[in-house]
């Protein structure tokens, strides 16, 4: 029993559970990340882009290994190709994901780069029946991927996550 001349000793006490990690003056397991919660739509963003990156940086490997035909182009450019453009869309993958300030404007400008080499690549050196019969499914790909890409970006909360108000973004750009 308890009275005020004999209280029950701390052992008898209940106490709440330990706090994992987060408690005031423990910083362990806690993320080193901006407090303001990414917004899905960036992480989508950025898992979008990081497997384009896949994609590009398996066509510089495959690149690397291709057997000896006749090519339209010189071998050397699908490799190149591969790395330039799967190591940009990695850099950029990763910015976004971790909400680097200078990763929105990567991101809309490698969209916007990304669609005129493609387009211009596919009509200048892929000549095949298939090409011809794909290319409206292919546009609208594009169209899809660009226009989501700005979309996202121009979103207020997408903005504000980055550190800039949609007002400062117009003022600036």
């Amino acid at each position: 029993w308890k009275t005020v001349a004999h209280p029950s000793p701390d052992w008898m006490r209940k106490r709440p559970p330990p706090r994992r990690g987060s408690g005031p003056g423990n910083s362990w397991g806690r993320s080193r990340l901006r407090s303001s919660r990414r917004p899905r739509i960036v992480t989508w963003l950025s898992l979008g882009v990081l497997s384009l990156s896949a994609l590009y940086l398996g066509r510089l490997v495959l690149g690397l290994r291709l057997a000896d035909l006749p090519y339209t182009v010189p071998r050397a450019y699908v490799s190149l190709s591969g790395g330039v453009w799967g190591a940009l869309a990695l850099g950029t993958a990763l910015g976004l994901f971790f909400g680097r300030t200078w990763a929105p404007r990567a991101a809309r400008a490698g969209a916007l780069l990304f669609a005129a080499w493609y387009w211009a690549d596919r009509l200048l050196f892929v000549h095949t029946e298939y090409a011809r019969r794909s290319w409206p499914a292919a546009a609208a790909l594009t169209v899809a991927g660009v226009g989501f890409t700005l979309w996202a970006l121009a979103r207020p909360h997408v903005n504000h996550y980055f550190g800039r108000s949609p007002d400062e973004r117009r003022t600036q750009n």
